[in-house]
């Protein structure tokens, strides 16, 4: 087995498989190490919302990578199904973000004062293209950019197509420790082997906090636990997504739907309660009246990475060590993998890069007293 690579990328979700596949583009020599299978951690407990619109309030620069990335992703659709073979099941029929209230309504109406792209719906409109929900919403926010994907899928097509451009993917295989030999030189200990690469990239979601007191970062990562599930109704017609004070509903095009999500900080677990899906139902019934009388299918829970101030780190190591870090993407790891992928490989090649990314994302933000 090889065991000297260009770039050794810790963690096999959709951020690592979507930074694998645009290095191994470039042929770079890649490795991946996964502690189990790929995607079964966060990628595989999300529901897949792209939701550069609904989720971000701030015009920002984590706003314009946000849209970035999410465009993007039409992109990755042609090229990766032509590459794997997989079907990413991007769904672009747009979402509705609710109001039950006159002052939701209100609220939301402001957003389109700084968002040219939306625009707002009445009762009546909103009603007349899905007639299912409530007559009690006041109207909506339509957000025409903000679709879906599987995540699953999309993992799983980085990760083919990264693989036959010539990445590797060790599924199983845990990194226990990173040690620097020698000038850009690192050693990723594993139980299999001792993996050797000139570049490392820790990318392994709420886990990297591991790697961070190990190479001294003061970047702790809190898991915030997202309960989800699913269910399934052939009498129910929702063509979009449905968000609704962080809540969404989510329909997959089969009868299945998928609810989300609470958010519960600091809790390591990921078996779902029965509190948390109480509280998810008791928050889209209102909205869409028939889902009560679905078949519920699976209930499940996941730990969203989450930094200190909600925002990804995405940059080189403090001190310039050829250690970068591609974590902390919180709600928004399945939208942000695109430009994730795209910026790692920029910074490893030393491109040029958005400085408004460069310093938003940076880890150095951590040192930075505001």
């Amino acid at each position: 087995m090889k065991k000297y690579y260009d770039v050794g990328i810790i963690g096999g979700g959709i951020v690592g498989q979507s930074i694998a596949y645009q290095l191994a583009k470039e042929g770079v020599s890649v490795l991946v190490l996964e502690g189990n299978k790929i995607g079964t951690g966060a990628t595989s407990a999300a529901a897949g919302m792209l939701g550069a619109n609904s989720e971000l309030e701030n015009y920002d620069a984590f706003f314009q990578f946000a849209k970035e990335s999410q465009r993007h992703y039409h992109v990755l659709r042609n090229e990766l199904s032509e590459l794997s073979q997989i079907n990413i099941q991007l769904v672009d029929k747009g979402m509705y973000k609710i109001a039950m209230t006159d002052a939701e309504a209100a609220s939301l109406k402001e957003a389109i004062t700084q968002h040219d792209t939306v625009a707002w719906h009445e009762k009546d409109s909103v009603l007349g293209h899905e007639p299912m929900l409530s007559a009690e919403i006041k109207g909506a926010l339509y957000i025409p950019e903000d679709g879906h994907v599987s995540p699953k899928h999309v993992c799983a097509a980085f990760a083919k197509s990264a693989s036959l451009l010539g990445a590797t993917i060790l599924e199983n295989t845990p990194v226990h420790m990173i040690k620097k030999n020698a000038v850009n030189e690192y050693s990723l200990s594993t139980p299999l082997a001792d993996f050797i690469c000139s570049k490392v990239v820790v990318a392994n979601g709420v886990w990297s906090g591991y790697f961070f007191n190990q190479l001294g970062i003061d970047a702790a990562m809190k898991p915030v636990k997202g309960e989800c599930l699913s269910v399934k109704s052939n009498q129910i017609g929702l063509e979009r997504t449905v968000f609704y004070d962080h809540c969404y509903i989510v329909p997959k095009g089969d009868g299945r739907f998928v609810i989300g999500a609470t958010m519960v900080e600091d809790d390591w677990s990921t078996e779902p309660t029965i509190g948390g899906i109480q509280s998810l139902i008791g928050k889209v019934a209102p909205i869409l009246p028939e889902l009560k009388s679905a078949q519920l299918i699976e209930t499940w829970a996941g730990l969203r990475p989450q930094s200190h101030d909600g925002k990804p780190y995405i940059g080189q190591h403090p001190e310039g060590e050829q250690i970068y870090f591609a974590t902390g993407h919180y709600r928004n790891g399945i939208l942000l993998a695109p430009q994730t992928g795209l910026m790692i490989r920029d910074l490893i090649l030393n491109r040029q890069l958005n400085e408004d990314y460069v310093k938003a994302f940076s880890i150095n933000r951590i040192y930075v007293q505001t």
